[in-house]
């Protein structure tokens, strides 16, 4: 299953050049960002033999990622860091490793990780946090129910 996550992300195309990491928003995120769960320690770790299969789906750098699709659009091999990340954390909910995850009120569909989450809500002190929990289908249904006549 980590093998077709990796496939469908090309992550084994990496050439380890560094390009994900300089364009990471998580490095200004969080004051402890490092090599470990930046986007080239995350592929590192998933084509790390001394890693074993299900160790990455245990990692805390996986929901940390943003989804911001930043590195995959710089990367020169088209790895999609976006895809891995995403594939991954799917495998991890499949096998329940981490519960880091929020969900929809409204629909049930995951809408982003946590420590992604409580990054956002630090930044809008203040502003309508309530479209926080819901997924992006679920803001735009909301938002025409709101300003639409009818």
């Amino acid at each position: 299953m980590i093998n077709q996550v990796l496939e469908a992300s090309n992550a084994r195309l990496c050439v380890d050049c560094g390009k994900c990491v300089a364009v990471c928003p998580m490095a200004e995120m969080y004051a402890d960002f490092s090599m470990d769960i930046s986007p080239r320690g995350i592929i590192k770790k998933a084509l790390s033999s001394d890693y074993l299969p299900d160790d990455i789906l245990d990692d805390a750098g996986l929901w940390r990622c943003t989804g911001c699709d930043a590195g995959t659009l710089i990367c020169p091999e088209g790895v999609s860091c976006k895809d891995l990340i995403k594939g991954l954390r799917k495998l991890a909910m499949e096998k329940n490793k981490d519960q880091s995850i929020r969900f929809c009120a409204r629909c049930g569909s995951v809408v982003t990780s946590l420590p992604v989450s409580d990054y956002i809500k630090k930044q809008l002190t203040g502003k309508r946090l309530d479209y926080l929990n819901l997924c992006l289908s679920c803001r735009q249904q909301v938002y025409m129910e709101r300003n639409t006549m009818g």
